[in-house]
């Protein structure tokens, strides 16, 4: 079975022949061990559960069809960190640009307002991940990698430098930037424990 070590906790490196020649198992283990982990860091970053839900599918099947660029040597949760941003990066501006063109196309009168279904309905599972999908998404998309990256995945800063390919200590500013942004936001819309 697969050695979990500090840059390898996955054990990709001992996986990575199996997974290479194509064997299912290995493919079936690989991708149990790291789709949570990816889905995690597409939501964050994306703040929008059902894109979410989407683009870690094509994440998983990116990692898997370029596995043979990455260099073991390095760490595999800085690799597949720094892929799956990239890709989220990638979606966020063809939204953005969808979105443009929906807008144009409104104005003109080509769409009914509300033929097309709304991100946040598909994002409304609960009270509390919808609050925190808003709040996320009001984070400036640097602010919201680095909080996703160190406080939702877990990443160290260093790692997530490398991820973001920006200096450690510009991590260690968004962070801060990105957590007091959200305690604000978050504070007029979640309860306060212990409060009567």
């Amino acid at each position: 079975m697969t050695q979990p070590s500090a840059t390898d906790p996955a054990g990709i490196v001992a996986l990575r022949p199996a997974l290479l020649a194509g064997d299912a198992a290995a493919i079936d283990a690989w991708y149990r061990a790291e789709h949570p982990g990816v889905w995690r860091l597409c939501l964050g970053v994306l703040a929008d559960a059902t894109e979410a839900d989407d683009l870690a599918q094509d994440a998983m099947l990116h990692l898997l069809d370029t596995l043979d660029r990455w260099d073991p040597a390095r760490p595999w949760p800085a690799w597949r960190n720094r892929v799956v941003v990239n890709l989220c990066r990638d979606r966020l501006r063809r939204r953005a640009t969808r979105t443009a063109h929906e807008d144009a196309a409104q104005r003109a009168g080509a769409l009914q307002p509300g033929a097309l279904p709304s991100p946040e309905d598909a994002a409304q599972a609960g009270e509390v991940r919808a609050a925190l999908l808003a709040a996320l998404s009001a984070l400036t998309p640097r602010e919201r990698e680095a909080f996703v990256l160190v406080d939702l995945s877990g990443a160290p800063a260093a790692q997530a430098a490398a991820a973001m390919d920006v200096a450690e200590g510009t991590v260690r500013s968004l962070l801060t930037l990105a957590r007091r942004r959200l305690r604000g936001l978050m504070a007029d819309r979640l309860p306060a424990a212990g409060r009567p």
